[in-house]
């Protein structure tokens, strides 16, 4: 038995901060005063961090050793982090195993080992509200045509769910009927062109909405479209989503800008519509969508703190860091602030030129893989029982 497994059978019990929650989930995104969003993110994370504490030994031996010690906290550098390496190793959940509904996998492109996070009721409930909030923003009220550039297998129905079908879920919400445009030949994906072509010639008058993985869109749509010379449209309400793969696509020289001007002319869509969202497995329901200006901003239930690589110390505007996720979403495992690989440039604390209030920051690299000390020494101490 894990020392998981073990030490997570106390359930927290539900306190005034679930209606805080729901409250920042539920209003209007991107208008808190960067100020007074940190003040208020701050009380509820330092009273979750307290709860996930008393339920996982682990993670409260965690808290110790870096020394942020209990609440409150005060400022978003007062909130213990967790490397998000520490879910490929760990099992890391707060609740018993009866109340885990599911488990989310990342997709372990970089270390092949994928992290697995423990979801349960309360934190389904909250991720998939939190989402619609955002993307509501971004996309309107209205439900539109959805074309999935994925194969209905990365959506199956499963108590486990990779990032690819937590992304797709997360937009059924907006989705009027669902297309899957490729199909799984073996272990291969295959455009299915007929198949959009009758997407496109019903829908392309209707502002489709497109999702996809970058790598996949890139690296098998428009591809082999492209060799095909296929292309659809025009669409010019159109707008895609995509994330993830970003590395692979870097390497091939392959940027934002020419990435979406190849995707918008298969499409017939403007290039401007094809919008690059940042997210996590181990943070499904919290995503930063490019805005007008070309910045990811943070909704009002979460946020970013950009850390020197050197010092770990909050980083100004203009300078870049390693990227911190935080986020008021987890219930089921200590989830609140994960510092990831990721670099980005903290463009600016407030004032963007695309109206949004608060942080917003541009992706900048991946730092190669290290373990940040301290997190893999904490949990290993008792990971296996005798």
């Amino acid at each position: 038995m894990s020392i998981m497994e073990s030490t997570s059978q106390k359930s927290a019990a539900p306190t005034s901060t679930d209606e805080d929650v729901i409250a920042l989930i539920d209003q209007a995104q991107f208008r808190l005063d960067p100020a007074e969003k940190e003040r208020r993110l701050c009380a509820v994370l330092s009273a979750q961090v307290d709860r996930h504490a008393s339920a996982l030994p682990a993670y409260a031996r965690l808290v110790d050793r870096l020394g942020f010690g209990n609440g409150p906290r005060a400022r978003y550098e007062d909130v213990p982090f967790v490397h998000v390496s520490a879910f490929k190793k760990f099992e890391l959940r707060s609740v018993p195993q009866d109340k885990v509904v599911r488990v989310v996998t990342s997709s372990a492109t970089t270390s092949g080992t994928p992290s697995r996070i423990h979801i349960d009721k309360p934190t389904s409930f909250r991720q998939t509200k939190a989402l619609a909030a955002t993307l509501t923003d971004v996309l309107g009220k209205a439900r539109r045509p959805y074309l999935v550039l994925d194969a209905a297998e990365s959506n199956a129905a499963s108590s486990s769910l990779s990032a690819r079908g937590a992304a797709i879920r997360g937009l059924l919400p907006f989705a009027s009927d669902v297309t899957y445009a490729l199909d799984l030949n073996g272990t291969t994906l295959v455009p299915n062109e007929d198949r959009m072509r009758a997407f496109f010639d019903k829908n392309a008058d209707r502002s489709p909405l497109l999702f996809g993985f970058t790598y996949i869109v890139w690296s098998v749509v428009v591809a082999e479209l492209g060799r095909r010379g296929t292309s659809f449209g025009p669409a010019p309400g159109a707008a895609l989503l995509h994330s993830g793969g970003w590395k692979k696509l870097t390497e091939l020289a392959v940027d934002k800008d020419v990435f979406a001007s190849k995707v918008g002319a298969i499409f017939g869509m403007p290039a401007s519509h094809v919008l690059d969202f940042y997210g996590m497995a181990e943070q499904v329901g919290v995503v930063f969508v490019d805005c007008t200006a070309g910045n990811k901003h943070p909704p009002d239930f979460a946020d970013v703190l950009l850390r020197d690589p050197l010092t770990l110390d909050r980083v100004r505007p203009g300078e870049a860091g390693l990227i911190e996720v935080l986020s008021i979403l987890p219930e089921s495992y200590p989830g609140q602030a994960l510092l990831t690989d990721d670099v980005g440039i903290l463009v600016g604390e407030d004032g963007c030129a695309c109206g949004r209030r608060g942080r917003h920051f541009r992706i900048r690299s991946r730092v190669a893989q290290a373990e940040v000390r301290g997190c893999g020494d904490t949990f290993a101490q008792k990971r296996v029982v005798g």
